[in-house]
């Protein structure tokens, strides 16, 4: 009767040590974790998830369509040309006699000459595209606060999704617990039965399976709700899942 009653404590203790290790993975949450788990309010996900990497591409994209815009506005300078010109020293005179002798004449008298002036060219066609051009580079800008607003809007779907998912499983998983204790405790008011001849063998094996139906079910909720509190985490940008020592 003892060979029978240890084979089947083996048998059914496999489930326990799977329970340990998934403790020991997620978050290191456990049952009473899960009890007092609350989620965050939905505006803080939602404020939040505008810190994503996603969020600082397009803002660079703002930066660099302004500094675009700012150089289109200003393109009309180019149409504008101006020059200046200084010069200082002294002058000599290099000059050729009938004799093929040069001469070379030196004045000490220094002077300094200087010249300015400007030019103004502007191609018609260029002169009249210049609006379009500035709008366009506006409508890309506004195109781009668009796309943010479109990205944000699609991150708030999935995150309330995912919260609806988790606030469902955290209230599954309660019951859960429950059924799960609750099992833990009928088997271990058999094993005492059992050691005392009260009961057979067959009503200890059955009380084992109920408690090892109640952990599998309770460990299939844990890893669904696991699996959405991690992926709110990442698209929220918001610590959910702390490790309690």
């Amino acid at each position: 009767m003892k060979s029978i009653f240890i084979s089947i404590i083996l048998l059914f203790a496999i489930p326990l040590s799977v329970l340990k290790a998934q403790e020991s993975g997620v978050a290191g949450l456990i049952p009473d974790d899960y009890a007092t788990l609350q989620l965050p309010p939905l505006e803080t996900l939602f404020e939040n998830s505008r810190k994503s990497a996603a969020v600082e591409y397009y803002r660079l994209r703002m930066q660099e369509q302004e500094s675009m815009l700012k150089s289109e506005k200003r393109s009309w300078l180019k149409y504008f040309r101006a020059s200046a010109n200084y010069q200082y020293g002294k002058t000599g005179v290099l000059s050729y006699s009938e004799d093929n002798l040069s001469l070379y004449q030196y004045s000490d008298v220094e002077q300094s000459f200087y010249s300015a002036g400007g030019s103004i060219n502007i191609p018609i066609d260029d002169l009249f595209d210049r609006p379009n051009r500035v709008k366009r580079q506006k409508l890309e800008m506004e195109a781009t606060k668009i796309e943010v607003e479109r990205w944000h809007d699609e991150q708030k779907m999935r995150i309330i999704e995912l919260y609806t998912s988790a606030e469902q499983l955290l209230n599954q998983i309660k019951v859960k617990i429950e059924t799960l204790t609750f099992a833990r405790a009928q088997y271990q008011m058999a094993e005492k039965e059992f050691i005392n001849g009260k009961i057979e063998v067959q009503d200890l094996s059955q009380q084992k399976a109920n408690q090892a139906s109640a952990l599998v079910d309770y460990e299939h909720t844990r890893a669904s709700l696991n699996r959405a509190l991690l992926q709110l985490e990442i698209l929220s940008k918001t610590e959910i899942l702390k490790r309690l020592d």
